[in-house]
């Protein structure tokens, strides 16, 4: 360290440039490192969650399903699902939605040729394949549908279409 006349410190001696230079590009390379193994991870598993998605769209616009014979007696709604398409459709459910617009969501499973609520939705329908089903509701129901494992294979019928 250097004084001046006084006494007074002029400079002080720290680390030299080259140091501070190889020590700059050493943490350079070090974050990078750490940033591309991250990057990698995650483009990776990006692209995997894209591709799955894509597969199942393209596999579910394949998809169709249909409510029909819907019947309303004593307290309880009876019909037929037909998967009217050419793929295989799982976990059907069927909400009943009110006047009031509060909903009854029923999960359907097969028991004989009857579906009824089973709190798991297990019936799956291969193409052209129906089903029957029978569940309890009130008399003031508006709309009565029905959905699957597809996010866009839904049918649905208004209290009108119902005998």
């Amino acid at each position: 360290m250097r004084r001046d006349n006084e006494g007074d410190c002029l400079y002080m001696k720290g680390i030299s440039a080259m140091i501070a230079t190889v020590l700059l590009i050493a943490f350079t390379v070090a974050v990078a490192g750490v940033i591309s193994s991250w990057l990698m991870s995650f483009t990776k598993t990006s692209s995997e969650t894209v591709s799955t998605q894509a597969n199942t769209q393209l596999v579910c616009s394949y998809g169709g399903i249909s409510l029909s014979g819907l019947k309303y007696a004593s307290n309880i709604m009876n019909g037929n699902i037909e998967n009217t398409q050419t793929v295989s459709l799982g976990n059907i459910t069927i909400q009943i939605i009110y006047a009031n617009k509060s909903t009854i969501t029923s999960k359907l499973c097969l028991v004989g040729s009857v579906a009824n609520d089973c709190g798991v939705a297990t019936i799956s329908l291969s193409p052209r394949e129906s089903v029957s089903f029978s569940i309890n509701s009130s008399s003031n129901y508006e709309t009565i549908r029905v959905y699957t494992n597809c996010s866009n294979v839904y049918d649905s019928a208004s209290s009108s279409e119902v005998s």
